[in-house]
């Protein structure tokens, strides 16, 4: 029970390090320099934010990291319940995080140029664009794979005995809403705003599903079940 205590804070406080970065990097940072289909504006934005850019990076860098901590935690803390799923389930954010590290090469590129004299930035607009938009797709895909990440935590948590099954189910939405948004944006990027109204729509489920069960863990994992009983008089 220690021990499952121990992992289960690590796998808590690690997820809100991750959505704390994540909203840094990619609700704020990545949103305020890239503008979708103008490479001119967004070109300028990063020559003239390099700095800004180049914490961007930084903060995927630190969301990678995070994520590998996770996976392993999460596999000890449930090991005992279910090994082999455990371990499928490990495997699958471990599959996630090497799909990530490609994506962030692209970045990277990104970052190769904008460092170069500023007439080959100026010339390189369309380059920095499909640089931009292969590390957003290959993340996309990537996300689809952390979308059965997250179905298979949802069956660990809803096969355990110490877990309320309704954790289980808001982990099953979100790896659901994961798999529907991200499939589609790769299967059909020709329906790009229908695609992102959707996105927003289940934004909710996607966020509350880890973020939730992020907190129960800091809160609850590791600890006995609360059981309720009925008092008879």
């Amino acid at each position: 029970m220690t021990t499952n205590r121990k992992y289960a804070l690590i796998a808590g406080i690690t997820l809100l390090f991750m959505a704390a970065a994540a909203i840094l990097t990619f609700g704020i940072i990545h949103t305020m320099l890239i503008v979708p289909g103008d490479p001119e504006a967004t070109t300028e934005n990063l020559t003239s934010n390099g700095g800004l850019f180049r914490t961007e990076v930084s903060g995927w860098y630190f969301i990678l990291v995070c994520d590998v901590v996770v996976a392993w935690a999460l596999f000890i803390f449930f090991k005992n319940e279910n090994k082999k799923l455990s371990l499928l389930t490990a495997a699958l954010r471990i599959i996630f995080v090497f799909i990530f590290g490609i994506a962030l090469f692209h970045l990277i590129n990104v970052l190769k140029i904008i460092n170069g004299s500023t007439t080959e930035v100026q010339m390189a607009g369309e380059q920095i664009m499909d640089s931009i938009e292969s590390f957003e797709t290959t993340w996309s895909l990537g996300l689809i794979i952390f979308g059965f990440h997250l179905l298979l935590l949802g069956v660990l948590a809803l096969k355990s005995k110490s877990i309320h099954n309704f954790w289980g189910i808001t982990l099953v939405v979100a790896a659901v809403s994961y798999i529907i948004v991200h499939s589609t944006k790769f299967l059909y990027p020709e329906f790009e705003s229908q695609i992102a109204t959707a996105e927003m729509a289940f934004s909710v489920p996607m966020a509350f599903g880890e973020i939730g069960f992020a907190f129960w863990l800091i809160m609850r994992g590791g600890k006995p079940k609360i059981i309720y009983k009925t008092i008879s008089v």
